[in-house]
């Protein structure tokens, strides 16, 4: 609990340091044929990013849990650099920023999301916040777009996906 105390207070701060009128937010979400522990062992934070992302060439971590940090090197070149600022692996949630990266997009919050279906099925939801930060909003939502598709059928190599569904707002 102290935890999710933390975690929330930790958001509050980030989000509410940055005008809500400039965000911008885009997001995937997909059903998958398998059970809702099994995808989020796939797609925890701490599971090395490589294995779902495949712009990615490498990641390392230090941490576990809140607070944990992620490097990912990517294949064309640059790190993004990641910060987990809510973690509950019994909701299978986690919403983490991005401290620096070759994104164009500043004030970066992803949620991460997976929900039991069934015994069987279950659903991935992947969002982001942020501000576009030299492009467009509408070009900064399709190389977000892009960059969450591509994990999303990445996952649908490892687990039989139904359908996928962007979530633009």
């Amino acid at each position: 609990m102290k935890s999710q105390i933390a975690a929330a207070s930790l958001l509050t701060v980030l989000v509410a340091a940055v005008p809500i009128t400039t965000r911008a937010d885009t997001g995937v979400s997909a059903v998958y044929n398998v059970p809702a522990g099994k995808l989020w062992q796939t797609i925890d934070f701490h599971q090395p990013s490589e294995n779902v992302m495949p712009p990615v060439a490498s990641s390392t971590r230090e941490g576990r849990g809140l607070g944990a940090t992620k490097v990912n090197v990517l294949k064309g070149g640059g790190e993004v650099h990641l910060l987990l600022v809510y973690y509950e692996p019994a909701e299978r949630a986690f919403n983490y920023t991005i401290q620096s990266s070759p994104l164009p997009v500043k004030n970066y919050v992803g949620e991460v999301r997976v929900k039991k279906l069934g015994s069987k099925r279950s659903r991935l939801t992947w969002h982001g916040t942020y501000d576009p930060d030299g492009v467009s909003e509408d070009k900064a939502d399709e190389i977000l777009g892009g960059f969450y598709q591509a994990i999303f059928k990445r996952v649908g190599e490892m687990h039989e996906m139904q359908g996928m569904e962007m979530m633009d707002e």
